[in-house]
């Protein structure tokens, strides 16, 4: 399978199976590695370190990230015109053997605050076991003002198994081992506006965004 695609899930799909450590999946954050920077005008700094000011959470079925310093600011009377971060994760994931996922679902919080004449954007490019997600994104475009230290930007996908294009992502987590593997997520930033006296900030934070990635739904294995 080289793509991930829409798909109800048969009736023995689950959202949580219980397993040694009472969950379905086991998010290594021991092991998660963080790293990006930021740059606004001509300067650029380091951002998303973990233990610094990105931590990671295992939370059951649910990964969560914190992210205390992955947020762009353009005040009005600021020369500089756009600013951009990014931050990439990496986390090794186990999942009970005789399991495989059905859905995933990723959900990011943030606040934005812009001026009609600015743009703000924010995404994230993601993989499960080496199987790319359609990137998650929201915009902001020019012309409308916002203000809002809550919004949240969420979509979920569903794998299609046990069909001849996926068959050997099917028996890989079928007829294995307890499958392991890696969830990667490449967080940007990006904001612009047209003239010194506008303004634009999108911060991803821990004041109030948290990135969350959990499984919607495993499915039992058929009987080996």
């Amino acid at each position: 399978m080289n793509k991930v695609v829409s798909l109800a899930l048969a009736a023995s799909a689950i959202s949580s199976i219980a397993s040694a450590n009472g969950a379905s999946i086991i998010w290594d954050t021991n092991r998660a590695i963080s790293g990006g920077n930021k740059q606004v005008g001509g300067y650029s700094q380091p951002v998303c370190v973990k233990d610094v000011n990105t931590f990671f959470i295992d939370a059951g079925n649910t990964l969560s990230v914190l992210l205390t310093d992955l947020g762009v600011a353009l005040p009005s009377g600021d020369n500089a015109l756009t600013g951009r971060a990014n931050c990439r994760i990496v986390v090794p994931v186990e999942v009970a053997r005789g399991q495989y996922l059905g859905a995933l679902t990723q959900t990011i919080t943030f606040g934005v605050v812009k001026g009609s004449g600015a743009t703000a954007r924010v995404s994230a490019n993601s993989s499960f076991f080496g199987y790319a997600l359609p990137v998650l994104s929201r915009g902001y475009s020019w012309g409308p003002i916002v203000n809002s230290p809550l919004e949240q930007a969420t979509r979920t996908d569903t794998f299609r198994v046990n069909t001849p294009s996926a068959a050997g992502w099917f028996r890989a987590w079928c007829f294995g081992r307890q499958p392991r593997g890696i969830y990667t997520s490449n967080l940007a930033v990006g904001i612009e506006k047209n003239n010194m006296y506008d303004e634009a900030q999108l911060a991803i934070d821990g004041l109030d965004v948290k990135f969350e990635v959990r499984p919607g739904a495993l499915a039992f294995c058929p009987a080996q």
